[in-house]
Order: structure tokens, then sequence, then C-alpha cells
């Protein structure tokens, strides 16, 4: 199973294309447990079981600001 976050709902096409890049990925078809958070601002994050695939453009801008800070 892999759960995944994202802003807003994803379309039917979206969840066919990350699907497929699941199974390419893992070597096996993934159930999607989908959720929406408007904190992810963008793009997705995705977990499955204790892997995470983070996409979002929150973790990215956070990532830019400590960068910053030094």
């Amino acid at each position: 199973m892999a759960v995944v976050t994202s802003a807003v709902p994803l379309s039917d096409r979206q969840k066919q294309r990350l699907g497929d890049a699941l199974a390419k990925l893992y070597g096996r078809r993934m159930h999607l447990n989908l959720d929406v958070d408007p904190a992810v601002v963008g793009g997705i994050r995705v977990q499955v079981g204790d892997e995470v695939i983070n996409g979002s453009l929150a973790d990215r801008l956070e990532d830019a600001s400590r960068r910053l800070a030094g």
C-alpha cells in the first residue's frame, strides 16, 4: 500500500500514472491510499512502508529556507 498525500485530489489520469510508476519502481501493483492536505501546497508525498518520496512544494520550500539560513 502507498499512502499518497497531495494538496488537491488527483485526477483519474494522475492516479493511473502514479500507480504505473510505483508498480515499475517496486515491481508490483500498489493500492493507493489517497489523502488531501492543503499544507502540501503542491506536488505529492508518497509513503510506502518506511520509505518516503517527498515531492511536495512545502518540503522544497522548507529545504530552501534551511539552506539560506546556513
